[in-house]
């Protein structure tokens, strides 16, 4: 990877759906090299794919939060943890599940109607362990 695919993957990660024209005359190549280019990264798997960016507010999306778990201990100490995060990952609110590090064990992104919304999603998930929430503010 050079310094050129690195700018054409800067010009992508703004707007994916950018030309290959476009991204052409600010690198400096023709739109069949820059094509060429894309293709090689995408084969390495260096471009995984392309994403769609909503507008959620739009869509009657108020509230964002950030939601971290402690998943509850089972017998012996043992936890259904891949269990609770496929069921997890499955409720519509959630847009991403992390596994992490640290004194809790998940972090939920999850998008909400409003707060009442939010209230409702927690106490849905309160059955697999205890939550502390943040609410996103601003993106």
């Amino acid at each position: 990877m050079d310094v050129l695919d690195k700018k054409i993957l800067e010009m992508l990660e703004i707007n994916a759906r950018e030309s290959f024209a476009t991204i052409g005359k600010e690198v400096g190549l023709s739109a069949p090299a820059i094509g060429k280019r894309v293709r090689q990264m995408e084969e390495e798997g260096i471009i995984e794919g392309y994403a769609l960016k909503v507008n959620h507010e739009k869509l009657g999306i108020e509230t964002k939060a950030y939601i971290t778990l402690v998943i509850h201990r089972g017998p012996s100490g043992t936890t259904g943890t891949q269990k609770h995060i496929e069921a997890i990952e499955a409720m519509e609110e959630v847009q991403r599940c992390d596994r992490i590090t640290g004194d809790d064990c998940l972090c939920v992104l999850g998008y909400f109607r409003n707060n009442k919304h939010l209230v409702s999603f927690l106490e849905k998930i309160a059955v697999y362990g205890a939550s502390k929430t943040s609410i996103i503010l601003e993106v």
